[in-house]
């Protein structure tokens, strides 16, 4: 009888190549994933987590989908009813918000207001062509850096400011019921992608707070400006945001903030400061010939 013939294989040499080849399986997939989310797929990446965040959700909830953020500052602001009517005087109707801005890489900014650590409302900026999320307001989709405001209906409700340097305009949006009782604010950040300003001869001179459009003037800006900033907000009442002053002068994120953190205002100089310099001169250049032409387009021009 012939005995069994010794086997080509051997079982514990397979089982340790079995879990090497899974290892190394796993670290390329991880590498090529990590990969794919910080080159080609940031953008989609960035947007699957941005749709999770809504008015109402916990700070520590936005940090567990964007990591902590890179500014924080505090606001004073003043409730329209105090939480408790009968017992209420001055000082219950002021409370403190935290302004938390996060960096979505180099293709926006995110903006939330949070109060007792809940996000009463946030707000998208886009600053890159690449990056134009589409964003539902009402019944109405519309896409930051794209879709102009003349996309949505007219409420008449608006705030427009015009300086040496920073400009701005929104308008605000309110569908009761429909819309989830929330309300929108989109307009133009001057740090956003196809920012356009306003000029001196749109204002109507007849406003005392200097912040409102003449009628024919705006129609003519809604129609050739797109929105590159939105802020959407739950139940906020704030005498603030009646009367227009929440945002000052920049709706969603601060342009004079985080501009210290570009390479140009860095205190080590480099050359890629000097490269990155050089090509912001160029991209404002583009952009205001870009504006100029807008502005010739206009009707009255």
């Amino acid at each position: 009888m012939q005995p069994d013939p010794a086997p080509w294989y051997s079982t514990t040499l397979n089982v340790w190549t079995l879990a090497g080849v899974l290892v190394a399986t796993w670290t390329i997939l991880k590498a090529v994933t990590e990969g794919w989310r910080r080159t080609i797929g940031r953008r989609r990446y960035l947007t699957t987590r941005l749709r999770k965040i809504a008015p109402g959700v916990r700070d520590e909830y936005i940090e567990s989908l964007l990591g902590e953020p890179k500014w924080q500052s505090k606001l004073k602001c003043t409730h329209l009813t105090p939480p408790e009517p009968e017992e209420a005087d001055d000082t219950d109707l002021e409370v403190e918000i935290t302004v938390r801005t996060w960096p979505l890489s180099w293709l926006g900014y995110l903006v939330s207001w949070s109060e007792d650590d809940v996000a009463v409302m946030y707000g998208i900026t886009t600053t890159s062509w690449w990056f134009r999320p589409r964003v539902l307001i009402g019944q109405t989709r519309i896409r930051l850096g794209k879709t102009s405001f003349a996309a949505l209906d007219d409420q008449g409700e608006h705030r427009a400011w015009l300086g040496a340097r920073r400009f701005g305009y929104f308008e605000s949006h309110y569908f009761g019921n429909i819309g989830g009782y929330r309300s929108w604010y989109v307009g133009v950040n001057d740090i956003g992608y196809n920012a356009i300003p306003t000029t001196s001869d749109l204002f109507d001179d007849e406003d005392d707070s200097g912040t409102r459009l003449l009628s024919g003037s705006r129609d003519a800006y809604r129609a050739s400006t797109p929105i590159n900033t939105v802020v959407i907000s739950g139940v906020a009442l704030y005498e603030e945001l009646q009367d227009g002053s929440f945002f000052g002068i920049s709706l969603g994120v601060d342009g004079d903030m985080v501009r210290l953190a570009d390479p140009e205002y860095q205190a080590l100089d480099s050359r890629i400061s000097r490269a990155h310099r050089r090509f912001r001169d160029w991209q404002w250049r583009l952009k205001y010939q870009r504006w100029e032409k807008k502005q010739r387009a206009l009707p009255g021009r």
